[in-house]
């Protein structure tokens, strides 16, 4: 009998995604990048940035970044990483990650990520412009704190389940979902609201 249910519950999962959230919960979207994906560009400049002041209402957010990279220690006690674009974008996965750390909010973070994905090199001019301190950033993609965070997150990107298989890969309420990964790159906010409590407010409009 508890197998015919488990399978009957993975079922519904794989169908119809993870469970809304209860009414006085928020609903969580975990966001799997890398710094110079042209996919990841493109979700967070065309879609996930400019609806955030309607989605930060009902939406728990994290940015990950690091996709499809590789790392292995080094012999300075930090990590080396390949990246899927290259060394700069292993650069850029640090940098982001700094700013994510030191980014009292998270539309800081996300203004702050946004901006380096039209200009990657450019750490302080994002970060004045999401209203960032750029002194800590900078010493953390500097030294070994910076590796040490992108190892986290490599961490826990190399152990999804189901793996990781595209850039931006999008977790909604910690399930992943075939048809929410999609539809989520042209429809972030329509794809939310059906992952999101009942009545969300912000999607009854």
């Amino acid at each position: 009998m508890f197998s015919i249910l488990a399978i009957g519950f993975a079922l519904i999962y794989a169908i119809h995604g993870a469970p809304q959230p209860k009414a006085d919960e928020r609903m969580t979207l975990d966001v799997y990048y890398e710094s110079l994906c042209p996919d990841s560009r493109n979700f967070l400049v065309t879609q996930l940035n400019p609806n955030w002041p309607t989605l930060s209402t009902f939406t728990d957010l994290r940015l990950v970044p690091f996709g499809k990279a590789t790392f292995v220690p080094n012999a300075e006690g930090g990590w080396d990483f390949e990246c899927q674009h290259g060394p700069e974008e292993c650069t850029g996965n640090i940098l982001h990650a700094c700013g994510i750390k030191y980014s009292p909010s998270v539309t800081q973070a996300l203004n702050f990520t946004t901006c380096l994905m039209d200009a990657p090199t450019a750490g302080q001019s994002c970060a004045e412009s999401a209203g960032l301190d750029y002194t800590p950033i900078d010493a953390c993609q500097n030294n070994v704190e910076g590796q040490n965070l992108v190892h986290d997150y490599g961490v826990e990107t190399l152990n999804l389940d189901p793996t990781l298989t595209f850039v931006p890969w999008l977790i909604y309420n910690k399930v992943w979902n075939e048809s929410n990964q999609w539809e989520s790159l042209t429809n972030v906010t329509g794809v939310a609201c059906n992952n999101a409590p009942a009545n969300t407010p912000a999607c009854l409009a």
